[in-house]
């Protein structure tokens, strides 16, 4: 320094005006000097002064030598020590700084270099540590730099901010030392004690940075003037890094000073704000004076962020900088926020608020929220720029919050802070609102500015908290993006569909389990309170038993799969025990449900206990986890077969709720050991927070050892992280979800990210590479939140996340993005983790493993898209990558030889990756994308090649271990969750389509032929599927040994979607759907053994029930099917157990391709020696027997064509299996039913498994007593019924077998085996009916088999008898219906069930009433009648051999139980045999109703009648009908003639026989003419019923004739006369009384008096003749004479024994037969005793003896037409015949039959010239209804029968005119026969029949000439017919009264007297002689009448 003095001396020398300079250089080199001594040495700052003087001079001279000189000077100044040492003295203005300032005053004028070597003194002393330095000191630096920066060029302005900003910091650091200092003697005092005075204060050390308060106000002072001042913004650049320079180098515990703390309040944030600019004006800084302003308000929040009372006004700056720009202006303050949210530092500050939490506290998250909302709105710009800024934003908060997580930016006393305010991590999560609402806390001045602002503008683009608040409203704090996200909302979409569909399920199951009955019980009689009370007391039973014997030995147990099988074993015991109890106190209930409910009453119990619920009895009601309906339903709803009724779940509910089972049983929650019962119960309910397995768990720790506990900073970070994201959750959400581009109008036609990143290479680089970084770092972001949320237990909300990471990672070809490989990493690797936590995850994470199989399978196999793999080229060799992928290698072939080939997926296995020698780590994919330099500037991102397949292994290899350790890790609900969530995937993987078809061209709509060949391919499902990944799943839970609680619930998840999966189209997929659920049967049967009462088996076999049984599968899957049951049965026939029953249920649809494996089943079955398996399946085994047995598709063997011996034995061959398969089944059934038999009367029998949908507890079946079309329409005629058949109805006999126990409800025991053997005895008699023809006999013979066995086996005959009544009987009914109804002639089996049915009852009343003596048994009275009504439906049958069947099966009841029958079933029988006679005759009845007496009309009288012709019969048919016809309605003399042989007589018969029958249509009178064709009106009587109603009515007869004619006493009959065959009916007659004889002798009068109804009308038989094709006139002379006769017969009979048995005298005679013609009562009188019934019979003997000879006498006696007698109206018709007769000459007759032809119904129709004739109505055309004949005709009215139906109705128009001729029929014969039939018609009117609706009927129509001819003779032939037949009927009737002894005949004089008397007037010499024998026999003189 002295040297430097000398030289400005010397300098000084030779220059003018230098002197004051030399002589302050002088001065100073001689003080300088003199400080050699160490006494002797100046103060250094009177040194500094003197040679600062000479400085001073120096730069003031503007010498250039003087200056350099003063420079240097300036330096030695600066450094040298001497002016340094010592203390400085108080006036600041004598220290360094200032001095220095006084001597470089003259700076400013200086050049620019002196300028800047100066500012560098003044920046080396600002480096140095050794100068004083004051807050005044560093505002005149400041100053001066500032007016250097404000004057100076570049270089002196950059050297005064460094100076400056040097000069600052060393001023805050020396504050900082100095607060250091005094803490540190603070604390040394304090730790010695050595004052007590001293105590420990910060505060009062941080008063030190009070000095630093005048700086900062000075610069704020400053910068306000400048902002004044037009063109000041390079100094307000320079005064911001002075004030940024000020505040980031105070240290952070600056916060403490209140003086501090007021200042920023006051002065500096407004400064800050005040420089921003106001509100909605535009900021006049710069962007550079911007960036800083954003630094220092950073700054700030380091200072003071954490000071609860500054965060008002840093809101006001946050909110400033970020939301009142526009997103436009926004990207310089979203980089200072990045810089911010960078620092886990800066984010803790903001965090922790100081002081205590109040209610009036500020919000600690609100400047995060305006941040967040800030970047949120930013993200929505379309700039790139902007969008990318926001993006890194998120991207640093999320980085940030990961080290915070790592315990990064917390020191201690924060971690204490946030871990005291946040005891449990759940407890941190945020719960205000979730967007900036804090503008009330701003500066009032900023909130008015704002407020008003927002005021004038309705929509500002910054949203301060208008729309983004109304955004909040809409959202909650979950895992949604709200509504400005793509991806997810489009995730959501479909996700909430498929939760729709489960929702809508879950309603129904629901509502299903409300319906469930609240008690089960087995039917006992009794109130529903009782069942209720029992069920109730049965669960408190079980409630003591699991606390007292089963829980202390659980908790002993140390193993899960040992607890579990102790409970299986309890819950069967249980079942067990209750079945083994008395049937009235027995609860349904099966092992299943107790198993579960055990399982759920421990499992209540424990939460209650972890709840403290038993400690507090007060709260139990709010402390109790589960309601009783969720208890209920949680068991019910189990997808498992449960049998517990609610009542019982209930009761243990509140036993749970009362008692801690498992702490009375010894169990301590408070222990460290907990045993393993609870972990059991843990892994069950999912208690464990990590959702693994315990016994994982367990041996984690083993294997690892136990983790040490995170530090409280680690713990803390947590913590604050949670809080952030749980605020800002849905910002980072919609952030990242927009960046990726998935909203708003899409670009291209691909929206995944990848495809937009490939398909934009050709657009603008730059802008495209802004977004191609954008898209990067939001999947950057997207995977950092995604690992957060595991680390923060955040699972719950990270759905949306993943949904954006899977949405963006679509594969498409063999190439990969970078970016989408490391998400794709993610979802898989955090996969488990994320989903355990969350189901609503998985979904994403399955999305993300097809992507990776889809990968894996374009690289890799042969039919993928790209099959080449690229050369991944090295520096050593060529190395081309191959692989294996479901066993092909594919081998590539290159041009260079030097290649090798190796498998990509070795390097798995290698420690180290790549060639390159490396660290020894196990290869990651961001290893592998980190080195294949994808990522770096020159890179594309696009993984390819050898990379790409490397990447594929590494994620094909964690895809695999995800689904492994789900399988053997998840607890429980986790691992339900995922295979419900893997089902749902799977079934939208198979049932939608797998790509969105590319649209292209949205506009056509009719596809070119190529673009649908494009959709048919994009609609396949893809290569890769997730059932194989469920197949594999579900056998690792079976394999794994997981308890069967486990395995239960699992397959009611994946059961149903593998059996959905089977219905799929593609073959391939129900394949290996069918294989899925075969492995999992299979495993499960080998690992898991059923015990007795468990029915899960049966869930197991259930789906194979489902796809056969609602035809879900085709045939080859149905054969895939039988062939997997068929080896269950096999290989595991004893572990079946219940799963036998789906098993046949599957087996009861099977087709017949495999019958004899399917029969080796039904054998093996038999074969078990497990009685309970046997009960529980029986019922579905026999349901499969019948199901073979009746054989629906086998073809019927009737359809046969037998004249094709080929085609027949082709069939037959075929039919062998079949005919095989049905007797084995029945052979089969036969040996079921012996066993019931033997099981029936078990000590110990097993209750039978009868499902619900057997109706057995209905009302029992019964024979239909009303016969079908029986009905007579009487045309408003009086007809009397008479007699009741009441006594056939059956109600009575139900009554009585309800009362006497013979319902089989009332049979059965509670084990339920006689309803199986009802429902085995059902499906055979169904069988019978509906089985295929050839079939029937063996199944008939069966089935009566088993029912004739039921007498003797142990059910009794009591059963059998219920049986026969409920089954046989109605199925015979239902059988003869059926036939009757359709046209095949199938009868031959009916008729032999019919009649097997009836000797099967014969036999039951032989055994009841014969063999056990059991009188009175109502079901032998019920089975008595239904068979009679089945006969009388027989009888009534218009088929021949049914109505034959029905009278021969009465007779043969008659004969074989006759003489056991009480007088009760005598009377049923008479009955029934009565009402079968008047139905045989209804038809007959029918018909003739339509006619008069006496008419000889055939277009009817009471009713119009006309003849339909149908095309319905044969040949063969007719044939036989018109045999029947003769012989019903001819007498064998006019059958048989001489001249012809054979059994018919052909003489007469010209008719062609055709295929054609006859129906009768009769019109009733009231029926208009145009409403002819009405089918409610019309009555059909077709002339097939008519023929053989009558055939089987005289069968009827002729039973009953020889009934009462065998045993007679008194006569002898002449059977040859009545034509009636012998039968032995021996004995009958005595059984019976008087009563059933009266009634046999009714069916006989209605049997003459319908006959004799018929032979009075002559048109009617007329028309019969001409319909039946018969010779002669149709008669019942036969008929009528037989049952006359044998009437006389027995009534002489009858009579001659009531006058021997009750002494009846002659005068007794007269005086009953006085009183009858004074009472004329005597068919009215009731009769109660014998002797009435005889006295009935006299007078019944005496009526009808007169009338016969009354009719004899009317033949021979010529009576005037005027004084005609009231004769018998047979008489009138024979005098009216002989009269006609005599008008019809025998010429006219002998020439007609000449000219006759073949008879048709066109004979009817007159000649062209007789137009007027209406006789053409008589051939209307009829359309009959009967759908069942087609080929149904109407005979027309013209000769050609190919006329149409045009043709047909123009003849019938013709001959309808209304001009009718008014003249009756009789007008064409002679007058005699009108008044014949006048005085018919009066003696009508006499006795009162006159038909009151005469007025209604048709008028008359006229007969052609020729019909009239044919009628004439037709009436003249009947006529003598009929005399012939009242001669020999007298004559037999004479002769057999002549057999009787005079002693005999004598007390019948009275009774016969009258009638002979007119028999003596007779001209025939041989009646009249025996007559008057007759007379004198009795001692009656014959002329004294």
């Amino acid at each position: 320094m002295e040297d430097l003095l000398l030289n400005v001396v010397k300098e000084c020398n030779g220059s003018k005006g230098f002197g004051p300079l030399r002589t302050s250089a002088q001065e100073a080199h001689d003080l300088l000097c003199a400080q050699h001594g160490i006494t002797s040495r100046n103060p250094s700052h009177e040194l500094r002064t003197a040679c600062f003087a000479a400085v001073k001079l120096s730069l003031e001279s503007k010498k250039s030598k003087l200056v350099s000189l003063a420079l240097l000077a300036l330096n030695k100044l600066v450094r040298d020590e001497r002016f340094q040492a010592g203390a400085e003295p108080e006036d600041d203005s004598l220290w360094l700084p200032a001095q220095l300032l006084h001597a470089t005053s003259s700076m400013i004028s200086q050049c620019e270099d002196t300028q800047v070597h100066i500012l560098r003194v003044v920046l080396s002393m600002a480096c140095a540590a050794s100068w004083a330095l004051n807050g005044r000191l560093v505002m005149l630096l400041v100053s001066r730099c500032g007016e250097a920066y404000d004057n100076g060029t570049q270089p002196v302005r950059a050297a005064a901010q460094a100076a400056a900003s040097q000069t600052l910091t060393a001023f805050c650091t020396f504050l900082d030392e100095e607060c250091q200092e005094i803490l540190q003697q603070q604390q040394k005092h304090k730790n010695s004690g050595s004052s007590a005075e001293m105590v420990y204060n910060k505060t009062s050390a941080v008063a030190c940075f009070n000095e630093a308060i005048p700086v900062m106000q000075y610069i704020c002072s400053r910068l306000e003037e400048m902002k004044a001042l037009p063109k000041s913004g390079d100094t307000i650049v320079f005064l911001l890094e002075c004030l940024l320079t000020l505040v980031n180098t105070l240290p952070h515990t600056v916060h403490s000073n209140s003086h501090f703390t007021t200042f920023l309040w006051q002065r500096f944030c407004p400064a800050l704000l005040a420089l921003l600019g106001a509100p909605g004006g535009d900021s006049s800084l710069t962007t550079q004076q911007s960036k800083i302003v954003y630094s220092i308000g950073i700054q700030v929040v380091r200072l003071v962020g954490r000071e609860r009372a500054l965060r008002p006004v840093l809101e006001a700056i946050f909110h400033r900088m970020l939301l009142l720009p526009s997103p436009a202006k926004r990207l310089e303050p979203l980089r200072a926020a990045r810089e911010l949210l960078r620092s886990p530092g800066r984010l803790a500050d903001l965090l922790l608020l100081s002081g205590p939490i109040h209610r009036h506290a500020g919000d600690d998250m609100a400047i995060i929220r305006l941040i967040m909302d800030s970047i949120e709105e930013s993200a929505q710009y379309c700039d790139p720029n902007v969008m990318l800024a926001s993006v890194e934003c998120v991207c640093a908060l999320l980085g940030s919050l990961e080290g915070m997580c790592r315990g990064e930016g917390l020191n201690v006393e924060g971690a204490e802070i946030a871990n005291s305010r946040y005891p449990l991590l759940e407890q941190a999560d945020y719960t205000g609102p979730l967007t900036y609402q804090s503008l009330a806390r701003l500066p009032k001045p900023y909130r008015d500015v704002v407020a008003n602002l927002k005021y004038q503008s309705d929509s500002d683009s910054s949203g301060i908290d208008g729309g983004l608040q109304e955004e909040n409203e809409n959202c909650s704090d979950t895992d949604t993006s709200g509504a400005t996200e793509g991806p997810e909302e489009m995730a959501s979409q479909s996700d909430d569909s498929i939760m729709d569909d489960e929702s809508f399920l879950t309603s129904q199951q629901l509502q299903k389990l409300h319906n469930i009955p609240k008690s089960l019980h087995l039917g006992r009689s009794g109130l529903e309170e009782c069942n209720t009370d029992m069920e109730r007391h049965n669960a408190r039973h079980f409630v003591k038993t699991l606390q007292n014997i089963l829980l202390p030995n659980l908790l002993t147990l140390r193993s899960s799969i040992q607890i579990d099988e102790v409970l299986q074993e309890f819950a069967s015991k249980c079942c067990q025990h209750n079945s083994a109890q008395n049937y009235e106190i027995t609860t349904i209930m099966n092992a299943d449900g107790v198993y579960l409910a055990t399982y759920s009453a421990l499992l209540l119990n424990l939460k209650l206990i972890r709840r403290g619920h038993y400690n507090d009895p007060k709260n139990s009601e709010s402390s109790s986890t589960m309601t009783e309906v969720q208890f209920v339903e949680e068991i019910h709803g189990s997808g498992i077969l449960v049998y517990v009724s609610a009542t019982w779940l209930c009761e243990l509910y509140q036993n749970v709720l009362a008692k801690s089972l498992l702490e009375v049983a010894g169990y301590d929650s408070r222990t460290q050991q907990q045993p393993a019962l609870i972990n059991l119960l843990t892994d069950v309910g999912g208690l464990c927070p990590s959702q693994l397995l315990t016994d994982w768990q367990k041996l984690q720790k083993v294997v690892h050892g136990t983790t040490t506990d995170s530090s409280p900073e680690v713990e803390a970070g947590v913590k604050l992280s949670r809080r952030v994201l749980t605020c800002c959750w849905a910002s980072v959400v919609s952030v990242l979800g927009a960046s990726l581009g998935e909203q708003g109008p899409p670009v291209g036609a691909g929206a995944s990210a990848l495809s937009r990143l490939v398909a934009r290479r050709s657009r603008q680089k730059h802008k495209q590479r802004l977004r191609d970084d954008v898209i990067t770092a939001s999947l950057e972001g997207l995977q950092k939140a995604a690992s957060l949320s595991n680390i923060l237990k955040l699972q719950s909300r990270s759905s949306s996340i993943l949904s954006l990471l899977s949405a963006s990672c679509k594969v498409q070809g063999p190439k990969i993005a970078a970016s989408h490989a490391l998400s794709l990493d993610v979802l898989i690797s955090k996969g488990l983790e994320l989903g355990s936590h969350s189901s609503t995850n998985w979904p994403h994470i399955f999305n993300a493993c097809v992507a990776v199989a889809g990968l894996e399978h374009a690289l890799f196999s042969k039919t993928g898209s790209a099959q080449l793999l690229l050369v991944a080229q090295n520096t050593q060799s060529n190395i081309v990558t191959s692989s294996t992928f479901n066993n092909e290698k594919l081998n590539l072939s290159f041009t260079d030889g030097e290649e090798t080939c190796v498998d990509v997926y070795s390097f798995l296995q290698n420690t180290s990756y790549g060639q390159s020698g490396g660290p020894n780590q196990d290869a990651s994919v961001a290893e592998i994308v980190e080195r294949s330099g994808v990522l770096n500037a020159h890179g594309k991102g696009i993984l390819s090649g050898v990379n790409a397949a490397k990447v594929c292994c590494v994620l094909s290899a964690k895809a695999d271990e995800l689904f492994y350790n789900a399988a053997l890790r998840l607890a429980l609900p986790g691992l339900c969750s995922f295979l419900g969530e893997l089902c749902k995937a799977s079934h939208n993987q198979l049932f939608t389509r797998y790509e969105e078809v590319p649209q292209a061209y949205p506009e056509n709509s009719g596809k070119k032929w190529w673009r649908k060949k494009l959709d048919a391919q994009c609609q396949k499902p893809p290569a890769t599927l997730l059932l194989h990944r469920i197949g594999e799943v579900t056998l690792k839970c079976i394999r794994s040994g997981r308890p069967l609680v486990h395995t239960m619930k699992v397959w009611s998840i994946v059961g149903p979607h593998f059996m959905q999966a089977a219905c799929h189209k593609d073959r391939t997929i129900t394949k290996k759907a069918v294989a899925c659920i075969h492995d999992a049967v299979n495993a499960l049967l080998n690992e898991q053994t059923e015990l007795p009462h468990f029915h899960f088996n049966e869930a197991l076999f259930k789906p194979f029930e489902n796809l056969l049984c609602l035809e879900l599968c085709d045939s080859d899957v149905q054969d895939q099917i039988v062939a997997c049951l068929c080896e269950f049965v096999e290989a595991n026939r004893t572990e079946i157990c219940s799963g036998w029953r789906p098993l046949f249920g599957t087996l009861r649809v099977a087709n017949g391709k495999n019958n004899s494996t399917i029969l080796d089943v039904f054998y093996i079955f038999l074969q078990t020696d497990n009685t309970l398996v046997f009960a529980n399946a029986a019922l579905d085994y026999i349901l499969c027997l019948l199901s073979h047995i009746r054989n629906p598709n086998a073809a019927d063997d009737d359809e046969e064509d037998e004249t094709t011996t080929t085609t027949t034995t082709s069939i037959r061959e075929e039919e062998g299996p079949t005919l095989n398969v049905c007797a084995e089944s029945l052979k089969l059934l036969q040996s079921c039913a012996a066993i019931l038999s033997m099981m029936h009367n078990m000590p110990k029998c097993p209750t039978f498994n009868l499902t619900h949908r057997m109706g057995i507890e209905t009302e029992p079946q019964l024979v239909d007593p009303i016969i079908e079309n029986s009905d007579i329409n009487t045309f408003k005629q009086v007809d009397d019924n008479e007699i009741s058949y009441k006594i056939l109805a059956m109600k009575e006999d139900m009554e009585a077998c309800d009362r006497e126990g013979l319902t089989l409800s009332k049979m059965d025991q509670k084990t339920g085996c006689l309803k199986v053997w009802y429902i085995l005895l059902e499906g055979l008699s169904s069988a019978a009916v509906i089985a295929p023809h050839r079939n029937q006999p063996m199944i008939v013979e069966c089935l009566f088999k088993l029912l004739k066995d039921l007498k003797s086996l142990n059910p009794g005959v009591n059963f059998g008898l219920y049986c026969l009544n409920h089954l046989l009987l109605p199925m015979v009914q239902h059988w003869l219906r059926q036939n009757s109804k359709s046209q095949r002639d199938d009868w031959q089996h009916f008729k032999h069930c019919c009649g097997l049915a009836s000797e099967l009852v014969v036999d039951y009343v032989s055994h009841v009433q014969g063999e056990l003596k059991a009188a009175g048994n109502p079901a032998v009275n019920l089975a008595l009648k239904q068979l009679l009504i089945i006969l009388i439906e027989c009888v009534a049958q218009p088929n021949e051999s049914v109505a034959r069947l029905g009278t021969s099966c009465i007779r043969h009841l008659i004969l074989s139980i006759g003489q056991m029958l009480s007088s009760t079933q005598w009377d049923i029988l008479v009955v029934a045999v009565h009402r079968a006679t008047a139905v045989s005759l209804n038809p007959l009845h029918q018909i003739t109703l339509a006619f008069k007496p006496n008419s000889d009309s055939f277009y009817g009288d009471l009713a119009t009648v006309k003849v339909a012709a149908r095309k319905d019969s044969n040949v063969v048919e007719s044939e036989r009908l018109y045999e029947l016809a003769q012989q019903v309605f001819l007498m064998q003399a006019q059958r048989n003639c001489s001249k012809c042989t054979g059994k018919l007589c052909e003489c007469d018969q010209t008719v062609q026989i055709d295929d054609r029958s006859y129906v009768f249509l009769l019109y009733p009178p009231d029926v208009s003419g145009g409403a002819h064709n009405s089918d409610l009106n019309t009555v059909r009587v077709p002339f097939r019923n008519l023929v053989v109603g009558i055939l089987a009515h005289q069968m009827l007869i002729q039973t009953i004739s020889s009934a009462l004619l065998q045993n007679l006493n008194h006569i002898t009959p002449i059977l040859n006369i009545l034509q009636i065959s012998t039968c032995s009916l021996r004995g009958i007659l005595t059984h019976v009384n008087a009563r059933h004889v009266d009634v046999m002798l009714r069916c006989l009068e209605m049997s003459n008096s319908r006959a004799k109804e018929f032979d009075l009308r002559p048109g009617l038989k007329f028309l019969t003749q001409k319909v039946g094709n018969l010779s002669k006139a149709a008669n019942l002379y036969t008929q009528a004479n037989t049952s006359e006769v044998v009437q006389i017969i027995v009534l002489i009979e009858l009579c001659l024994d009531g006058i021997e048995k009750y002494s009846i005298t002659h005068s007794d005679i007269e005086q009953l037969l006085a009183k009858e013609d004074e009472d004329a009562v005597s068919e009215t009188r009731k009769c109660y005793t014998d002797l009435d019934y005889v006295e009935q019979f006299l007078r019944s003997l005496r009526v009808k003896w007169e009338h016969l000879c009354e009719s004899y006498a009317n033949l021979t006696i010529r009576i005037p037409v005027n004084a005609e007698d009231e004769s018998d109206a047979e008489g009138g018709e024979g005098v009216g015949n002989a009269i006609e007769a005599d008008a019809v000459t025998s010429s006219s007759s002998t020439e007609w039959e000449k000219t006759v032809r073949p008879f048709k119904f066109a004979d009817f129709k007159t000649t062209e010239s007789f137009t007027s004739s209406d006789s053409d109505s008589y051939l209307e055309k009829e359309i009959l209804p009967n759908r069942e004949t087609p080929a149904t005709t109407t005979t027309t009215i013209k000769t050609n029968e190919n006329s149409t139906d045009d043709e047909t109705n123009e003849a019938a128009a013709k001959f309808q005119k209304p001009n009718k001729i008014k003249y009756d029929a009789n007008t064409l014969m002679q007058i005699s026969v009108d008044e014949i039939s006048s005085s018919s018609i009066k003696k009508d009117d006499v006795a009162g029949r006159v038909n009151p609706f005469n007025a209604l009927l048709p008028p008359a129509q006229p007969v052609p000439p020729e019909i009239q001819q044919q009628r004439s003779v037709s009436i003249f032939k009947d006529s003598e017919a009929f005399k012939v037949t009242r001669i020999e009927t007298m004559e037999a009737c004479l002769e057999l009264l002549g057999s009787l002894p005079a002693d005999r005949l004598s007390p019948l004089g009275n009774v016969l007297k009258d009638g002979a008397v007119m028999l003596v007037n007779s001209q025939e010499d041989k009646i009249k002689c025996a007559a008057e024998e007759l007379l004198h026999r009795m001692n009656i003189a014959p002329y004294d009448m």
